[in-house]
């Protein structure tokens, strides 16, 4: 088997960029990203007169909202050749932005001369030996004090479209082109993304970027390998979505009581089984069950990665939802996982089959969360 794409040479052997936004009402956009950062902590006077960094900024839409709160300097380190010419085209008529340094380049060539105050990098790094290095190497890249938004991956979030990604197997096979590839899952999911309200991508761009990109089953970057990789030197200020509450006193955090992060890894196992339908919220759940799921949605997204490589077969992927199926028939989401584990089993299956899959179709988690980090001041 030839090597699976990244990225980024999946992205330039089709010439994309699939990860363009809805901006149609700037103001609306705008506000998406100020309600985002306020969730995390990071506020416009925050901003103002920091030396800002974003790496992987796509199309350079989202890096608009922090051109706009008048940053000291705004650099972008994007490789895609079709990502810089989306980026020079976004600016082209942005004459309030702070006008931005685009470099040419990927994270691995770059090295700054000093460090910047606020740092971000949006749904790019995954969870390979390779990537989770860079995620070190972008927190060394923070000066003390300053701050990194980058995101996570919920391994229970990102099932729904893991088991979409198992049909797509079914439906669009890789002998098939690209072009009737993307045709054939965009009848087949468009009905779905039509459920979830606030959708800002096109049909095409999704079918792109997560069902046809080879590097799709390599994001899941969870949130305790962000910490394990960034703890010694990072504090957790905010979460998007906020999934953590802390009652403590103030006057108690100091010490040994002042580890945010651990008191944020308690939280998040607790309420690990709310990422699977970003419909309903339920009351915390026992850890050891959610911990139990959670290496259930990952052993789905290894059957699916062994099956796309030619060492496994769909059986493996079926037997791994079954198992993820014993740990949550506590909760409302059963029936879809039924409804797709009959789907999947069907010799028939089409994309209108599964277009009209009444449970199923509408089942989308919670898949990514971001997290702001805080750089701890050195001694």
């Amino acid at each position: 088997m030839p090597a699976l794409l990244g990225h980024l040479e999946y992205y330039k052997q089709h010439g994309i960029n699939p990860v363009r936004y809805d901006t149609a009402d700037p103001r609306l956009h705008f506000e998406r990203r100020a309600s985002l950062y306020r969730t995390l902590g990071i506020t416009p006077l925050s901003i103002r007169g920091s030396r800002v960094l974003e790496v992987a900024p796509g199309t350079g839409q989202n890096s608009l909202y922090i051109a706009n709160q008048r940053p000291a300097s705004l650099t972008l380190v994007e490789p895609n050749p079709a990502g810089q010419r989306d980026i020079t085209a976004v600016y082209a008529t942005a004459r309030e932005a702070v006008k931005p340094e685009v470099i040419a380049c990927r994270l691995e060539e770059f090295e700054p001369a000093e460090p910047f105050d606020l740092v971000l990098c949006e749904n790019w790094l995954g969870d390979s030996d390779h990537e989770r290095g860079l995620l070190r190497k972008l927190g060394g890249m923070v000066a003390d004090g300053g701050l990194l938004v980058v995101t996570a991956v919920s391994p229970v979030g990102v099932l729904p479209n893991l088991l979409r990604r198992a049909l797509s197997n079914r439906l669009a096979p890789t002998e098939l082109p690209f072009a009737e590839r993307t045709g054939i899952l965009s009848r087949a999911f468009a009905s779905h993304l039509r459920t979830v309200s606030g959708m800002t991508r096109s049909v095409t761009d999704w079918v792109h970027d997560n069902m046809l990109n080879p590097a799709y089953l390599g994001v899941i970057l969870t949130v305790p390998m962000v910490l394990e990789d960034l703890s010694n030197s990072f504090d957790v200020l905010g979460t998007s979505p906020r999934f953590s509450t802390d009652w403590r006193w103030f006057k108690s955090l100091c010490g040994e009581q002042r580890d945010f992060n651990r008191h944020l890894l308690e939280e998040y196992h607790a309420a690990l089984h709310n990422f699977l339908d970003h419909r309903t919220l339920l009351p915390n759940r026992d850890h050891s069950r959610n911990k139990q799921l959670e290496w259930g949605a990952l052993a789905v997204a290894e059957s699916l990665r062994a099956w796309e490589a030619g060492d496994s077969d769909a059986d493996e992927v079926e037997t791994a939802v079954r198992r993820v199926l014993d740990v949550s028939r506590d909760l409302p989401t059963a029936s879809a996982l039924d409804e797709f584990l009959d789907a999947f089993a069907d010799p028939r299956l089409t994309p209108e089959s599964v277009a009209e899959l009444p449970r199923f179709g509408s089942l989308f988690g919670r898949e990514t969360l971001y997290l702001s980090l805080e750089k701890q001041a050195t001694a």
